[in-house]
């Protein structure tokens, strides 16, 4: 059995951690700045001037449009990739 370290239980420490990471992803996400709904992985999203628009939102757009976008998952470029080595 685990003892508490500074008094923090284990369930405690779990949510702490927990709630730091959901933060972390919080701020971190784009959101609409008419409906402030989170776009979809895949969903095409517009820039505005003011900010960001999703799809949904796009005519009431507010200032002068500047290009949309795919939304990409967040670990995009992550891959891991096998490579073939050359012969020795």
């Amino acid at each position: 059995m685990l003892r508490p370290i500074l008094g923090i239980s284990e369930k405690d420490l779990e949510r702490r951690l927990l709630r730091k990471g959901v933060g972390a992803l919080e701020a971190a996400r784009p959101c609409c700045s008419a409906c402030g709904r989170t776009p979809l992985v895949g969903e095409l999203v517009h820039r505005f001037s003011r900010g960001l628009v999703c799809e949904l939102c796009r005519p009431h757009g507010r200032g002068s449009f500047v290009a949309s976008e795919r939304v990409t998952h967040s670990e995009r470029g992550h891959a891991v990739r096998l490579r073939v080595r050359p012969a020795a």
